[in-house]
């Protein structure tokens, strides 16, 4: 969820939330449910997911046969008590209930951000027990300490005027979204949606930008602020068009408190509430629910896929729509195409003489007036994305001023092509959800009873690649195999993030997940080993390596004219950011959750900030089989008795995923 996420869901938190007494608090690996019961408002559950989510949950989980120290805790200090308020920090991702009375109150906080935390301040707001413990370089997590927040950052967002506006972008060299992003509070979607209300091109930089853009620019930060303001309407879950790989996807892109135009021509699920849709997106697995609470969830979930097959074939139609509507762009660009041609090589020779684009309207304007044909067909330019509306017998046309009458008539096909080919893809996805389906009229014929559960645990949507978290709690995530790495950087990498790549053939895509500020100096080094330790290096047996980072705009999927670009390969352009001399080694560790422990692997520094049982390997000559023996023997002796047997339940398969691939050896022992 982001900040904005967070300031819109409020309203719901607070109606249900305050007021109300908490009757318990239950924790299920990173997730808590508070219960709440309110006098004639009955019982309502909060979840908090520190680092992603907090909203209100309508699963009805199991209660955990042993709770965690921590809930045990909040338990002690929450249970009984009253929820006073509920408050948003600033226009941070930060929640804090203050539970109690007047005279005593402590305060639950709930970090949404990075890899997240969650704490309790007694009632003079030091800090009384916390999930994580850490130093900072602005202020410090450690128990008994004053409680602080992390350093405000950027503009505030509802009191920016058109002056401090144009400030903000006055020295940027970056392009629109990242500027936006890093200089504004908003997350890097927000500021997506404010260039697709504005029209201006996400990936255009702030320095080639005219006065119109400018303005264009700020008109959709306006609107955008506007429907903040107004709150939430229409909750929804934007569903993708496109059949994925994974077979558990079920095409689920994105939830949002309100319609954005930027997913305008994708279907999407309408609820009742933005927690809904929230609690929809992220669902629950069965492991969390008792055997008759699990057959209540498959029948649910039938009607929540045919919701999903009702919206898709919404879909359909809508790209069968786009698919007619750019048939007959090229049709009336080919019927009109003498006047096109002509008012395409005016503008463009107008532009390489110099011309401003503002003195370019204003000629069009003036050629209206005198009735100039090519003048009156045109209805607007717009600048940022080079592109001319023109009306053609009473329907609108968009023209790219780069190409030709002929290439922009072959465009509108090659889109017509495109969607018609994506309602090919949107039916297998429909396939795909009716198998499912019958999967779960199998399940309600014959539900397992009686049978002992086998705790499997939900995997992540990173764990199909390899991943780590940064000691800066950024998501790194890296390709396995040449289709991986095409998902990774086609699917994945968004505009905000980082894209590096090892100095030598045969080395994994790597992706710096970026939400908003950018990462510092140890994250890149960190996401740099990553991609030099599982490149060839390793299998060469390689001490150090090089790697090099770039932003996602120079990143292209398309080879120059004439060449040719293999599947899964990409083009770079501009400069590249060198790393140099990064050690090939890896830290093998295991994370322990309630009922599992999950093996992670990654830099030394990243994994022995997040867990105390790792062991180092490095290239050497033991075989792959033998080293994951090895490292999950150590590991056992590591973690506490207790919990050995959560060791003992990993897959070898599962450890093998987290090395890299060649033999290996241990080299410490922790």
């Amino acid at each position: 969820m982001s900040n904005i996420d967070i300031r819109l869901i409020l309203p719901e938190l607070r109606e249900v939330g305050e007021g109300a007494f908490i009757k318990n608090v239950y924790q299920y690996d990173n997730v808590f449910v508070i219960k709440l019961y309110k006098s004639g408002g009955g019982n309502t559950q909060l979840l908090i997911e520190p680092g992603r989510r907090i909203h209100l949950t309508e699963y009805n989980r199991k209660a955990p046969r042993q709770p965690p120290h921590f809930c045990t805790v909040l338990r002690k200090y929450l249970r009984e008590k009253r929820v006073i308020s509920i408050k948003q920090h600033d226009l941070d991702r930060i929640v804090i209930i203050e539970v109690g009375d007047e005279n005593e109150s402590y305060k639950l906080v709930a970090e949404l951000f990075g890899s997240g935390n969650m704490l309790l301040l007694d009632p003079k707001d030091t800090i009384f027990i916390a999930m994580h413990y850490k130093r900072m370089r602005d202020r410090n997590i450690i128990p008994k300490e004053l409680y602080e927040f992390p350093p405000l950052r950027g503009e505030d967002l509802f009191n920016i005027d058109s002056q401090s506006f144009e400030n903000m972008l006055a020295d940027s060299k970056a392009n629109v979204v990242r500027t936006l992003a890093s200089r504004l509070n908003l997350d890097s979607l927000s500021c997506e949606e404010i260039c697709a209300l504005s029209l201006v091109s996400p990936k255009m930089m702030v320095p080639d930008m005219d006065k119109q853009s400018l303005m264009d620019l700020e008109g959709g930060l306006n609107e955008f602020i506007q429907h903040l303001k107004t709150g939430i309407s229409s909750p929804n879950v934007v569903l993708n068009d496109e059949p994925s790989d994974d077979e558990d996807d079920l095409g689920y892109i994105a939830f949002l408190p309100f319609k954005f135009k930027l997913y305008q021509e994708l279907p999407t699920q309408i609820f009742d509430s933005f927690s809904q849709a929230i609690d929809d997106f992220f669902g629950v697995s069965d492991s969390e629910l008792e055997d008759e609470q699990v057959q209540d969830a498959l029948s649910e979930e039938q009607k929540r896929l045919q919701k999903i097959i009702d919206k898709q074939n919404e879909g359909i139609d809508n790209l069968v729509s786009k698919a007619e509507k750019m048939r007959t762009a090229g049709e009336l660009i080919y019927s009109y195409f003498t006047l096109i041609q002509e008012v395409l090589e005016t503008v463009t020779k107008a532009r390489t003489e110099g011309v401003s684009w503002d003195d370019i309207i204003q000629r069009i304007n003036e050629g209206k007036k005198k009735g100039i044909p090519s003048a009156t067909l045109i209805e607007r330019i717009i600048p940022s994305q080079g592109l001319i509306i023109v009306n053609l017998n009473g329907t609108s046309v968009n023209l790219d001023i780069r190409l030709t009458a002929q290439d922009n008539a072959s465009t509108a096909y090659d889109q017509a092509k495109k969607a018609e080919s994506k309602v090919n893809g949107a039916r297998m996805q429909i396939e795909k959800t009716r198998v499912k389906m019958e999967r779960l009229e199998v399940s309600l014929v014959e539900p397992e009873t009686k049978r002992v559960r086998i705790k499997t645990r939900k995997k992540r949507w990173y764990e199909k690649f390899r991943w780590f978290i940064s000691s800066e709690g950024f998501l790194v995530l890296g390709g396995r195999d040449a289709k991986s790495n095409e998902s990774l950087a086609k699917h994945q990498m968004s505009l905000n993030d980082v894209f590096l790549h090892a100095s030598i053939h045969g080395a994994p895509y790597t992706l710096i997940k970026v939400p908003d500020e950018a990462p510092g100096e140890r994250t890149l080094e960190e996401a740099a080993q990553f991609a030099v330790t599982f490149s060839r290096a390793w299998q060469d047996g390689l001490s150090s390596g090089d790697a090099f980072w770039v932003n996602p705009e120079q990143v292209s999927f398309t080879p120059p004219s004439g060449e040719y670009l293999p599947s899964g390969s990409v083009m770079l352009y501009g400069s590249k950011n060198y790393i140099r001399n990064v050690p090939v080694e890896l830290s093998v560790g295991v994370l322990l959750e309630e009922e599992h422990a999950i093996p992670i692997s990654g830099p030394p520094r990243a994994i022995e900030s997040q867990t105390e049982y790792f062991i180092r390997i490095e290239p050497g000559g033991t075989k792959k089989g033998q080293i994951v023996k090895e490292i999950l023997s150590h590991i056992k002796r590591l973690v506490p008795e207790d919990q050995t047997d959560l060791v003992g339940q990993i897959p070898q398969e599962d450890m093998m995923r987290v090395l890299p691939s060649g033999e290996g050896r241990i080299v410490t022992k922790s």
